[in-house]
């Protein structure tokens, strides 16, 4: 690499650093607003005196200061948890999605190609209809987040088995996961006809994804999700560069593209397992915003992945921040499918002329 080159490759990297830590300021802009945004109306120092009040140890009592108690119970068991959940599932997605479409090199990949969205309904579904858990003697909401979360990594399981007997290329592990999200999808539909109104209301909600029944119980596991794609993302993003460049160079320069991208694969499904089994299937986000991140930090991924992150996070807080704006109670998949939609589009107009995979 020249002198120029040099320069200029520090520069772009510069530039990437500060587009990122822009995003993240948003996003905690985004979050802050988000606090007062409930059924109760209230506003924004009204929030925050609640948080403050928190921090220093002041919880109103129910029976001397009922509005009191309204207001810190609106915020802190509703606004807090669903803020959180909402950028910790948008970094799941988004940086599961920019993984995949790098290792698979094919720029509409998203995490639920391979069939864990489809996977989880079923499993949601025959807890729900049938109450029967993979897991004895569980019952009742428990069911249905166990077999969401085990029936996600099925298809991934999958993939490995057959990769044991035979190299798969990126394309045909593709193939193999829309086979089998087909297969799955028919037996949700299968179910769908033996359930209820009620379940079917339910089945259709959590099918869209939603936040309304996040709480601070959830955010253990998706903060585990979060991390466990960053950290593993962040120290494997270079092996994941290589493999832009082909399998056969990956294998010259000591990677081994098939291997690497089981790891990948697997390490998603369990990410997108915990996201899945707490908030449902909310789609977009992992086709979107690596997408949007890449036209600010090029296709580096020790850059794209962080990039993917914050703006995955302000995809999804943004959507449920609108769902909680707005009558009706919409599940936020909606939101993030009319927000995302659009831009893909526009996005994929200003690049026609270039070669991003």
């Amino acid at each position: 690499m020249t002198a120029e080159e040099s320069t200029k490759y520090l520069n772009s990297k510069r530039r990437s650093t500060v587009f990122i830590i822009v995003f993240v300021a948003v996003m905690a802009v985004l979050a802050i607003y988000s606090l007062s945004v409930n059924n109760f109306k209230m506003s924004f120092s009204e929030a925050w005196t609640v948080v403050w009040d928190r921090i220093c140890g002041n919880i109103p009592d129910r029976a001397t200061d009922y509005y009191g108690w309204i207001r810190d119970y609106m915020v802190m068991e509703q606004s807090v948890p669903r803020t959180v959940a909402s950028i910790l599932v948008g970094v799941v997605l988004a940086v599961s999605g920019a993984v995949m479409q790098t290792i698979t090199r094919n720029p509409l990949t998203d995490p639920y190609t391979i069939g864990i969205s489809s996977a989880a309904m079923l499993g949601y579904c025959v807890a729900l209809v049938y109450g029967v858990c993979v897991i004895p003697f569980i019952g009742g909401d428990a069911a249905t987040m166990v077999n969401a979360f085990v029936f996600a990594l099925i298809p991934s399981a999958a993939i490995i088995f057959v990769s044991s007997f035979k190299k798969l290329s990126p394309t045909m592990m593709i193939l193999v996961g829309i086979g089998m999200m087909y297969m799955f999808s028919s037996f949700s539909t299968f179910i769908k006809f033996n359930a209820s109104d009620e379940s079917l209301q339910q089945i259709y909600e959590w099918g869209i994804g939603t936040m309304s029944s996040v709480g601070w119980e959830d955010l253990l596991p998706l903060l585990a999700a979060a991390l466990l794609v960053l950290t593993a993302f962040m120290l494997l993003s270079k092996n994941i560069n290589v493999l832009t460049a082909g399998d056969k160079v990956s294998q010259s320069l000591g990677v081994d593209p098939v291997r690497l991208r089981i790891i990948c694969f697997l390490l998603i499904s369990v990410a997108i397992a915990a996201v899945v089994c707490n908030t449902g299937t909310i789609g977009f986000v992992g086709l979107v915003a690596p997408h949007i991140a890449r036209l600010f930090t090029g296709n580096d991924n020790r850059l794209l992945i962080p990039a993917s992150a914050t703006i995955g996070g302000m995809m999804v807080l943004l959507g449920d921040t609108l769902v909680r704006l707005l009558p009706g109670g919409l599940p936020v998949g909606v939101i993030t499918a009319l927000i995302g939609s659009p831009l893909f589009l526009y996005f994929l107009y200003r690049q026609r002329k270039q070669e991003n995979f």
